[in-house]
């Protein structure tokens, strides 16, 4: 795994995250901020504040996605 990888999230990075959710309407508490496998890629969980479900999502910052990847089971 490259050294990108492995670094932590930033305070401005999950700001930006954080940001990014809520322009696509996602509202809620943030569990994990990680960094995927390439670069202004990371994972988030993330549980929605009206349904409760938690989600693990994709978010790429470089073009402005958030991809749903599965329900999070406690």
């Amino acid at each position: 795994m490259d050294n990108v990888a492995q670094q932590e999230v930033t305070q401005r990075e999950m700001m930006k995250i954080i940001g990014l959710f809520r322009k696509n309407g996602f509202r809620g508490e943030y569990e994990t901020f990680d960094r995927g496998e390439v670069q202004d890629e990371y994972m988030v969980v993330l549980t929605d504040e009206k349904s409760g479900v938690k989600g693990l999502f994709k978010v790429d910052l470089g073009t402005g996605s958030i991809e749903f990847q599965h329900v999070v089971m406690d």
